[in-house]
């Protein structure tokens, strides 16, 4: 029976169900689906001398296991930015992420490089992630692409792309108030996926006619701007569609 938190969305003929957990699992491909974890955000934080709690790394990864007992994946696959930072690379950190891989030793893991992961440096080889600069997909993966930056549909040989580095969000109003929640959108040929890590920020978004997007709360929620909804004066759409193909800045 299907979970009435979570939402599925067929895109580029494949089932995707998204949830609240900010993943979203394909079914054919037996995958768990994250972006934007930056793991060790805390530890780079109190190198710079701001004192932040180590917790959220330990949340963050007992988050995930929620999502993998969910739905019991084959293959995890991280749409760039795992560490947050070189300075990330503290024993602490590391051992909490050591452990849990060794919790989850079987699980196949692909990373996607994102910007932070270049400045933060490859995984330890014994944690056995297997790395790949976008666009990449494994060869069963169809039309489906794996990247970063939405931009990288434009060298993805026509295939669609699962892309992160965004932490897309949306801001819901009623009346006088504002809610600004993270965000799954679907375009014609890029996804964007909501950051998974508890410690990152959110850039609000104005999705195009056509886009569908989920928003994630409790649950997961498909929404879409009201007819007539002009960008607000938040952001510009010229300069946005040029970094994001196909996507508008601002949802007033």
């Amino acid at each position: 029976m299907p979970d009435p938190q979570h939402a599925d969305v067929h895109w580029a003929g494949e089932l995707f169900t998204l949830s609240p957990l900010r993943v979203a699992h394909w079914a054919r491909r037996r995958t768990l689906l994250v972006a934007d974890m930056h793991l060790g955000k805390p530890a780079a934080f109190r190198h710079a001398g701001v004192p932040v709690p180590e917790e959220c790394t330990a949340a963050d990864l007992a988050r995930l296991d929620q999502a993998i007992q969910s739905f019991a994946p084959d293959r995890l696959v991280i749409l760039g930015d795992l560490l947050h930072a070189r300075t990330a690379r503290c024993p602490r950190t590391f051992q909490t992420i050591a452990a849990w891989r060794a919790e989850h030793a079987t699980l196949d893991i692909l990373l996607i490089r994102g910007n932070h992961d270049d400045r933060a440096g490859d995984p330890p080889e014994d944690w056995r992630f297997r790395v790949h600069d976008e666009p990449f997909a494994d060869p069963e993966d169809g039309n489906i692409a794996f990247a970063h930056f939405p931009e990288a549909i434009e060298r993805a040989d026509g295939k669609h792309v699962l892309a992160g580095h965004v932490h897309p969000a949306v801001r819901l109003t009623r009346g006088a108030r504002s809610l600004r929640a993270p965000c799954f959108l679907f375009g014609s040929r890029a996804a964007l996926f909501p950051a998974f890590g508890s410690f990152t920020g959110t850039k609000v978004i104005a999705p195009a006619p056509a886009d569908r997007v989920f928003i994630v709360g409790d649950c997961v929620v498909a929404v879409g701007p009201k007819p007539g909804h002009q960008p607000s004066h938040h952001s510009r759409p010229t300069s946005a569609r040029r970094r994001y193909p196909g996507l508008r800045p601002g949802l007033g």
